[in-house]
C-alpha cells in the first residue's frame, strides 16, 4: 500500500501541476490581449501633444507683447493634435478693440495677427470694466486650475454673477475629459469645475 499511496501523491502533484498549467495559460492569454488592445493611459495625453512646448504663460507674455498695452482676453490652443499647433489670442489694445495673435505652440513664433472680432459700444465698454476689475492674470488662473502634468487647452475671461471669472479649460493627464475650472479673476479662488 505503502507504494502505492507514494506514487498516487506524486502522481497528483503531476496532476495538480498541469491543471495549474492549463488554467493559467488561458488567464496570461486573456491578460496579453487586453494589454496589448489599448493605449497607456497616463502617457496618451503627453504623446498625442508632444509638440505643443510653449506653455500657456510664455504664450500669454509672447502674445501681450505684440500689442502696445495690450491685455489678453483669450488664449486657445489650435490644432494641438497636428505637427503644428498654435495659440490663438486675442488681446485688448488701449483703446479697447480686440487684436489677435497667432503663436506656433512648438518655439512660441509669430505666425500672424490682426483685427480681431467688432465689439458693440456696450460690449467694449463690459470688457474694460472688466478687465479694470481683474487682479488675477490669465497665467496665475491657470496655474490655479491644472495639476502638474495636465494640459491648459483655454483661458478665457468671463462673468459670472457679474464679477470677472478666468474660465480655464485643462485636460488631464489619465483622462481624456476636458474640464472647465471658473477661477475669481480677483482673488484667484477656484469657484466651481464642471465638464466641457
Amino acid at each position: 500500500m505503502r507504494g502505492k499511496g507514494s506514487t498516487f501523491r506524486h502522481g497528483g502533484r503531476r496532476l495538480c501541476r498541469r491543471f495549474a498549467a492549463a488554467l493559467s495559460m488561458p488567464v496570461l492569454a486573456l491578460w496579453l490581449l487586453v494589454g496589448c488592445g489599448r493605449d497607456d493611459p497616463l502617457n496618451e495625453p503627453a504623446e498625442r501633444y508632444g509638440m505643443v512646448e510653449v506653455d500657456p504663460a510664455r504664450a500669454v507674455r509672447l502674445s501681450v507683447a505684440e500689442v502696445t498695452a495690450g491685455e489678453l482676453v483669450v488664449l486657445e490652443l489650435q490644432e494641438p493634435e497636428s505637427d503644428s499647433p498654435v495659440w490663438e489670442s486675442w488681446i485688448v489694445d488701449q483703446s479697447g478693440r480686440i487684436r489677435t495673435v497667432r503663436l506656433g505652440a512648438t518655439r512660441g513664433e509669430v505666425l500672424g495677427g490682426g483685427a480681431g472680432p467688432d465689439l458693440t459700444e456696450t460690449e467694449r465698454q463690459q470688457l474694460v470694466r472688466r478687465l479694470e476689475e481683474t487682479r488675477i492674470l490669465p497665467d496665475e488662473a491657470a496655474r490655479e486650475a491644472a495639476d502638474t502634468g495636465e494640459l491648459v487647452t483655454a483661458i478665457r475671461l468671463d462673468e459670472r454673477n457679474g464679477d470677472p471669472v478666468w474660465n480655464v479649460h485643462v485636460l488631464g493627464v489619465a483622462d481624456e475629459t476636458a474640464v472647465v475650472h471658473t477661477v475669481d479673476a480677483r482673488t484667484g479662488a477656484v469657484l466651481a469645475r464642471r465638464s466641457a
